[in-house]
């Protein structure tokens, strides 16, 4: 039993008093408030009878970001000053370093770091840790701030302390800023009439643009497609259904959606296009590819539409919302999680290859860009079934991969 009870106690006691007609009406909720005057004894205790005076306002948020940290570890609450810089724009300076970040288990982590930037360039990878940047250290800020902190003047350099598995201790990576690249999709012809398309962002413009592509009179002879996926990270993942509508009918589903946020669907389907591409298709992915091209990349695979080659994705298909609180911090919360049509989950687990390099044949050689070619390889294997009448799908098998499909 408590001696003396502090302001949150007696808030909870009142609140929980005044709710009992409802609880008694609602007993599903009765562990919620049994769990709620638990933590306010704890409060009350510690803010009473601890060695040191604390400040209550500083303590209540501390136990808050405690809850919210230890749900997934990428949920996470912002104090005042960072929600306000959060909010503010962006600077004019459009220097590049070619990183994509995530808060991940409390991490400032990289998701992907795509080839021919300067991050690539000085050995950064997927997977790595940013300690600090120009010593400051990130260990609060959220992932978007410091990546809007990150940009610059192209030419002008930042420092990075990054910490990997495996290091006794972080290291220094001194990158210069480039002027970003584009996003939208390019293409070009490889041998064999294969048509290779890189998407270095999933968003609507790409799929319009992936679109007029596929609908074009210069890829009328092409007899598979590769669409490159690698280090696509981030997009939008509300685009999905305009991509994934080039390649399946209307009304396919290409992802279920975990949410109880009210109005929240409970799929992503395909919607109907100006045009279907028919011919084989190849997804390139790996451990950079996350968000809304991992959803893009489950659900053609899920429906054997397209066989994904690669390594394994980053694994990180969530929706995180940020909710303002009354005293100006702002709570970023894991609101929704995408599943593949056959319900395999993404966040965690990432999208599993169904061709990885190894697959390659004994006695063939790899180039500049081994999975590219395995791709290729892929999709000419398939457009030979598919002539012969054994449609697209089975192109695993032709690459003597029949069981590679999960």
């Amino acid at each position: 039993m408590i001696g003396r009870r502090g302001p949150l106690a007696v808030l909870v006691l009142v609140a929980v008093t005044g709710a009992g007609v409802v609880a008694a009406a609602q007993p599903a909720k009765t562990g919620t408030y049994q769990a709620i005057t638990l933590y306010s004894e704890a409060m009350s205790l510690i803010h009473d009878d601890y060695v040191d005076q604390l400040q209550w306002a500083k303590m209540v948020r501390d136990g808050i970001r405690g809850a919210v940290e230890g749900l997934d570890g990428d949920s996470t609450v912002l104090e005042p000053s960072q929600s306000a810089d959060r909010g503010q724009p962006g600077t004019p300076d459009t220097g590049a370093l070619g990183l994509v970040l995530i808060r991940r288990g409390g991490w400032l982590t990289v998701v992907a770091a795509p080839a021919g930037l300067p991050a690539a360039g000085a050995g950064l990878r997927s997977g790595d840790r940013i300690m600090t940047f120009d010593g400051q250290s990130v260990e609060t800020m959220a992932a978007d701030t410091v990546t809007r902190r990150l940009r610059g003047r192209p030419g002008s350099q930042v420092t990075l302390a990054v910490w990997r598995n495996g290091w006794a201790d972080a290291k220094p990576f001194i990158l210069t800023r480039v002027e970003p690249p584009s996003t939208v999709p390019s293409h070009r012809l490889l041998g064999g009439g294969i048509l290779y398309v890189r998407v270095p962002r999933v968003d609507a413009a790409a799929a319009q643009t992936l679109g007029h592509l596929l609908a074009g009179s210069q890829v009328d002879r092409a007899t598979g497609l590769v669409l490159d996926l690698r280090d696509t990270a981030g997009g939008q993942v509300e685009a999905v259904p305009a991509m994934a509508s080039l390649f399946l009918d209307p009304g396919s589903v290409i992802a279920h959606i975990e949410s109880r946020v009210p109005g929240t669907p409970p799929t992503l389907t395909t919607v109907s296009a100006p045009m279907r591409w028919s011919r084989p298709v190849a997804l390139l992915v790996n451990h950079g590819t996350t968000s809304a091209a991992e959803v893009l990349a489950g659900g053609l695979q899920d429906t054997r539409r397209a066989v994904v080659v690669g390594s394994p994705t980053f694994g990180d298909a969530a929706t995180q919302t940020a909710i303002p609180l009354t005293d100006g911090s702002t709570l970023s919360l894991t609101t929704a999680r995408y599943l593949t049509p056959q319900h395999h989950p993404i966040t965690g687990h990432g999208i599993a290859p169904d061709v990885a390099p190894s697959a390659r044949p004994p006695g063939a050689t790899a180039g500049a860009d081994p999975e590219l070619e395995l791709a290729s390889e892929v999709v000419k294997a398939a457009s030979i079934l598919e002539h012969g009448g054994g449609g697209a799908a089975p192109a695993e098998a032709a690459l003597g991969r029949g069981d590679a499909h999960p």
